[in-house]
């Protein structure tokens, strides 16, 4: 696992909640992991929770013991999916209470706002957003260091198997899916298996027209959503200390560009109401510059971008260049190569 901001990455770390513990006492019951495992997770969960602390654990830790079941069977977590909610109610009620939390939604967008929105119920290695435009919105799976291929994979099936058959009036299809960077056919993922060993730090994104993602849900719920969601809300806040600076200022960036404003330290900092130095100590305590989070965004949206079909020139107005000449000959460091290449091939694809 190669990252471009390598101090980044041990800042990197995985919420061991009820959802996670499902995972452990599944492994642990056919034989995928140790029961030592599930049950050394469980106890030191249980010791955080009475400390009234977030037990968390490296993300490369829970990283090879996912390896260790997908080494073992590349199928397991298919097996899972399909016997989730048991259990998931085994190990406690936080993976059943998000779901329920989203699909009790009154509409299909106001149920991907809310899987957007929760990313802190599983790790802080990941920047999720929901983009929304005039005919089709989408949600931006970005990495900030990277993650495991099945990391991925899971997002998507998640939508692509578990929410397609929630639209009142249709079907909830992919108009695109663009999967670590490059634009591929949704239809190839309802069998696709995770790549064991295999890492991207890439954008994934999901691409739905406006028309599907607002149709109702035939799950909705606005009683239970409001009940769900009160149970979900402590521990999102209980977790957001572990975003940190660093996702403050993705967040900055993102919703500049987007809007097409203007980007710098100094922006952000008035932004914040701190001095420049003063989120650039911040910033270091994590491990980072300014320049290298507004650097690292780029690189992975500008292929997010590619893919879409922009030109070259559009590309790099979009990501804050004042010249398009700037942003190719960053494009070439980052790949090797120029980016109208990558736009012949979204072009083409």
């Amino acid at each position: 696992m190669k990252n471009s901001i390598p101090k980044l990455a041990n800042k990197m770390v995985w919420f061991v909640g009820p959802a996670s513990l499902s995972v452990y006492n599944f492994a642990g019951e056919n034989g995928y992991l140790p029961t030592s495992r599930a049950a050394e997770m469980i106890e030191k969960s249980n010791e955080a929770a009475e400390r009234g602390e977030t037990y968390t654990i490296p993300v490369e830790d829970f990283y090879r013991d996912m390896d260790t079941i997908l080494n073992i069977d590349q199928n397991a977590y298919e097996v899972f999916w399909k016997g989730g909610a048991e259990d998931q109610h085994k190990a406690g009620a936080g993976g059943v209470v998000r779901a329920t939390y989203a699909i009790s939604q009154p509409t299909i967008r106001e149920l991907v706002r809310c899987f957007t929105a929760t990313t802190l119920m599983d790790t802080n290695s990941v920047f999720n957003v929901l983009i929304e435009g005039a005919h089709e919105s989408s949600m931006r799976f970005m990495p900030k260091i990277e993650v495991p291929d099945w990391q991925h994979l899971f997002l998507v099936k998640q939508f692509l198997l578990g929410s397609s058959n929630l639209g009142a009036t249709s079907k909830v299809r992919f108009k695109r899916l663009i999967y670590q960077g490059r634009e591929v056919d949704p239809a190839e993922f309802y069998t696709r298996l995770p790549l064991v060993g295999a890492f991207s730090d890439q954008c994934t994104e999901i691409v739905w027209d406006n028309e599907v993602l607002d149709q109702p849900s035939v799950m909705a719920n606005a009683a239970r959503a409001q009940s769900f969601e009160a149970m979900v809300r402590p521990t999102l806040v209980s977790r957001q200390p572990f975003a940190g600076m660093h996702e403050k200022v993705l967040v900055f960036i993102d919703t500049r560009l987007r809007a097409g404003q203007e980007v710098s330290m100094p922006l952000a900092a008035e932004a914040f109401g701190m001095e420049a130095s003063t989120l650039r100590r911040r910033l270091a305590q994590q491990g980072v510059k300014f320049s290298q989070v507004l650097q690292d965004y780029r690189r992975k949206d500008a292929m997010r971008l590619l893919c879409h079909g922009y030109s070259v020139k559009d590309v790099s107005t979009k990501l804050g260049y004042s010249e398009a000449s700037s942003f190719q000959h960053a494009f070439k460091i980052w790949y090797n190569a120029p980016p109208k290449r990558f736009y012949r091939n979204a072009k083409t694809s």
